[in-house]
């Protein structure tokens, strides 16, 4: 979410001129026609006048007049310049500043032509908006859906000397805001399913990661089609991962309708580029002043209005009318005797693995009615097609934490489902997604401690270095001790089975379990550069083979390598048991 390309310093052509006393009006007044003509960047003159229209509270735009302060040449990328105004209304002087879920919010000319949409701001502290000229938005309306997003945008848009002392001598910002320059206007991200301690996290993790989001709690929306005209400029716009159990996305304003087109935002949403997301209309609820992030819209997502289909650095385009077809994720959960069932609805696939995370930290929360470490088993159904063909997979695994388990297994059920999603393979989509859940009680693992062998009749320890003499045709039969916090000691046999041809070979045997570090971990089956020709997926059959293969985290694992080369030989064995298992174990093995 956060752009990354470096800061160059703007040139400004402004005159100083004194800010008038502008008189506003909270009503609403009625936006021009729809596709107003853009107003041209080269007529716009410092000291010209206008209005605009953005939702502070419900539905209804209301009015806020602007006062133009300059044309910032290049100042949102390479040929895209910045329009500086001041904005004024009641709502802006309660707040303090541009909040975020301004952005989008159209500004016009007297004449009613379109300057263009607020987009950037001072930090939550100043009602100086940076706006993003009409004709780099209405541009989007012709740009192909198939084409990447590219551009390079400019994360911080710093100000000239003379401009900065221009701002402070007319009392529109102190020195220290001027200098820091404007930046994108955050985007409020409402997420619902969540309490406020995982939102919380989400705040902390996106303001070290530098990302323009806030997140906030918000109400779960349905998926129900909404009605036609709800999408006005000036009004609410919401784009969606996702609507359901969690529903989640950011929230904007409309800047203009062109022909069956909403466009909005006055800077990307996620910067995709050519996408598939749902649009909605929205409830604001009111403008929350915050003195670290900056006043932000609280609002509801509301009805699915249309299909994002472009999500770029100057707005963002949606096609008003029906949503897009979604995916299920539909979880059981089982906790104190009591079992709920949740359903998330995700539009594009590359959302699938942070809706199926999120999904399942969310119905877990709600089920244990907790927060707390403890132990789980999660079963994950996967449907889909690759080329247009049917495939499924069913992957159980146990997940324990000391002090989070839904977020354990939440973050690992991410990583399992980007596998799938994230794949190379041409054509893969996922068309269902089912989770079963059951709570396991309090957090319990297994550490393998160790490997003991039967010699004169007693089984004995085998010291570290130490060496397992084997005999080609027979078995090998081991036991393996395993330590636990607040449980007995247990012991686990395993038997391994030496091939004739094996004779005369040496070799090492290992045992660990199914938490000890993989050679074989999710991203090396896609990553053969890494982790070796040998481990990768070769086809997205051979991927979905691997991964019904792969050891789950309550498993002890066992394995027998003797030989190299083309005589190499494996010999695998593995016990399902009532904990995670982690630790590693091994000694060489020398045979007769």
């Amino acid at each position: 979410m956060s752009r990354c390309a470096a800061v160059s310093a703007a040139a400004l052509a402004v005159a100083a001129s004194p800010v008038l006393s502008i008189p506003v009006t909270a009503h609403a007044q009625a936006a021009p026609a729809d596709c107003p003509a853009p107003f041209p960047i080269a007529q716009v003159r410092d000291g010209m006048t206008g209005w605009g229209l953005t939702v502070s509270k419900g539905t209804a735009p209301e009015r806020f007049r602007v006062r133009v302060q300059g044309v910032l040449k290049d100042g949102i990328a390479p040929g895209v310049d910045m329009i500086l105004a001041e904005a004024d209304s009641p709502a802006l002087d309660k707040a303090g500043a541009i909040w975020a879920g301004m952005s989008g919010s159209p500004v016009y000319a007297p004449d009613g032509r379109l300057l263009g949409a607020v987009g950037y701001g001072f930090s939550g502290t100043s009602k100086l908006a940076g706006i993003t000229p009409a004709k780099a938005m209405y541009d989007l309306l012709s740009k192909p859906d198939a084409v990447a997003a590219a551009q390079a945008a400019k994360k911080r848009v710093k100000l000239p000397a003379a401009l900065q002392r221009t701002l402070t001598s007319r009392g529109l910002v102190d020195a220290e805001t001027a200098s820091a320059g404007l930046s994108r206007l955050p985007m409020p991200v409402g997420i619902s399913g969540l309490a406020q301690r995982r939102i919380d996290a989400l705040n902390k993790a996106a303001e070290r990661q530098g990302a323009e989001v806030r997140f906030y709690r918000a109400g779960a929306t349905g998926g129900a089609e909404g009605r036609p005209g709800a999408i006005v400029p000036g009004g609410n716009f919401g784009v969606l991962g996702s609507y359901g159990a969690v529903t989640g996305g950011g929230m904007g304003t409309v800047t203009a309708i062109c022909h069956g087109k909403a466009l909005a935002f006055g800077h990307s949403a996620f910067w995709t580029g050519a996408t598939r997301l749902i649009a909605t209309d929205g409830h604001a609820l009111a403008v929350v002043p915050d003195p670290v992030f900056g006043a932000f819209k609280l609002a509801n997502f509301g009805d699915v209005a249309g299909t994002l289909t472009q999500d770029r650095l100057t707005g963002i385009v949606a096609e008003l009318g029906a949503g897009p077809a979604v995916t299920p994720v539909v979880s059981r959960t089982t906790a104190g005797g009591r079992t709920r069932t949740d359903t998330t609805y995700f539009a594009n696939g590359e959302e699938a693995p942070a809706i199926a995370g999120l999904h399942l930290m969310s119905a877990l929360d709600l089920a244990r009615d907790r927060f707390a470490g403890g132990s789980v088993t999660a079963t994950w159904t996967v449907r889909g097609t690759v080329a247009g063909k049917p495939w499924e997979i069913t992957l159980p695994n146990r997940y324990s934490d000391r002090t989070d388990v839904s977020e354990a297994a939440g973050l690992e059920s991410a990583a399992l489902i980007g596998v799938l999603a994230d794949s190379p393979y041409a054509g893969v989509r996922l068309t269902d997604l089912r989770l079963n859940v059951t709570d396991r009680g309090e957090y319990g693992r297994y550490t393998v401690a160790k490997l003991l062998v039967k010699r004169n009749g007693k089984w004995t320890a085998l010291k570290p270095g130490g060496v397992l003499r084997a005999t080609a045709g027979r078995q090998v039969k081991v036991r393996i001790r395993l330590t636990a916090a607040r449980s007995p000691v247990k012991t686990v046999a395993l038997t391994f089975k030496v091939p004739k041809k094996a004779k005369g070979t040496t070799g090492r045997l290992s045992v660990k379990g199914g938490l000890a570090p993989a050679e074989e971990g999710f991203e090396c089956y896609l990553n053969p550069e890494e982790c070796g020709e040998q481990i990768a997926a070769g086809s997205f059959a051979d991927l979905l083979k691997k991964l019904k293969a792969k050891p789950r985290n309550d498993h002890l694992v066992g394995r027998l390598v003797l030989g190299s080369g083309k005589s190499k030989v494996v010999v695998g064995n593995r016990r399902l048991l009532d904990k995670i298992v982690g630790g590693e174990i091994s000694l060489r093995v020398r045979v007769r």
